[in-house]
């Protein structure tokens, strides 16, 4: 199931990374979300956080290498923090351990 998750969630990456890349497409809002969402469901469906985080936030990073400005660099931190939000969500309603 966790590989399964991670092919998901590089595919949905690679969408983001895809969509961003577009010739006028300049809603810097709509990426962030959108690597908030993903992330925090990757990591809510059982991926690790740091795992599904960088599958996500990689292929917009190779994409958009080069071509970004400093920008970018906030990239990995809001799709850390949609993992982490999905890792504390799952471990909640796992409920207390025994």
């Amino acid at each position: 199931m966790s590989r399964l998750v991670g092919v998901l969630a590089l595919a949905a990456g690679g969408v983001i990374a895809w969509v961003d890349t577009r010739p006028g497409w300049d809603d810097t809002g709509v990426t962030a979300g959108a690597l908030l969402i993903v992330t925090g469901v990757a990591a809510l469906a059982g991926l690790r956080w740091w795992i599904a985080a960088v599958l996500v936030v990689g292929p917009l990073l190779l994409a958009e290498i080069g071509s970004a400005g400093w920008g970018l660099a906030l990239a990995p931190t809001i799709a850390v923090a949609g993992a982490l939000g999905g890792a504390l969500l799952r471990r909640v309603a796992a409920g207390p351990r025994r």
